[in-house]
């Protein structure tokens, strides 16, 4: 593993032509999924599901933290999704005056739904691409999720950590969620 200089001023590979044109590429691609987003049937709040669905029934507070949104942006997206029965609140058994926030059966199937609209639309965009190509870039894109995780929730300026295993999951990071 090779060493990188964090002091100002340092030379790094992240001033390359080839990184500068990556950081390009990837505000372009954002800027498709925000576009993909609006578009889809999917509203913001059914984002949330797929954090409760990996982690199980969550406070709010505790999603807050797993999504970055304030505590009051979820609470009222977890009302959308009471009132349209995809989550349901129940009594937090550690602590009786608290509530977790779990799926019902209505949001598993949203959360299934979502999952094949977008497999559907991957597998349009990917219909050109040999299996060995969507399996490298899926190893490429990981790798680079959890840089730039790791970057995003490090210090500027400090090191970031080196994840021990580039094939470990990205749900398994602090900030997993599928939306």
């Amino acid at each position: 593993m090779t060493s990188i200089d964090h002091r100002p001023g340092a030379p790094s590979a992240a001033h390359t032509p080839a990184a500068v044109a990556l950081v390009e590429e990837f505000s372009s691609l954002m800027r498709v999924v925000h576009l993909y987003k609006a578009q889809s049937t999917q509203r913001s709040a059914r984002g949330l599901l797929f954090p409760i669905g990996h982690h199980g029934p969550l406070r709010t507070t505790a999603l807050a933290e797993l999504v970055h949104t304030d505590t009051s942006t979820t609470s009222r997206q977890v009302a959308e999704l009471v009132a349209e029965g995809l989550v349901e609140r129940e009594v937090d058994p550690a602590d009786r005056r608290a509530s977790l926030v779990g799926l019902t059966a209505a949001g598993r199937a949203a959360i299934a739904a979502i999952r094949a609209e977008r497999a559907d639309q991957f597998a349009v965009a990917l219909a050109s691409w040999a299996p060995e190509e969507i399996s490298t870039f899926a190893a490429d894109v990981r790798r680079f999720h959890q840089a730039l995780a790791a970057a995003v929730l490090t210090p500027c300026g400090a090191p970031a950590a080196q994840s021990s295993s580039p094939n470990s999951s990205p749900n398994s990071s602090p900030n997993s969620q599928e939306s």
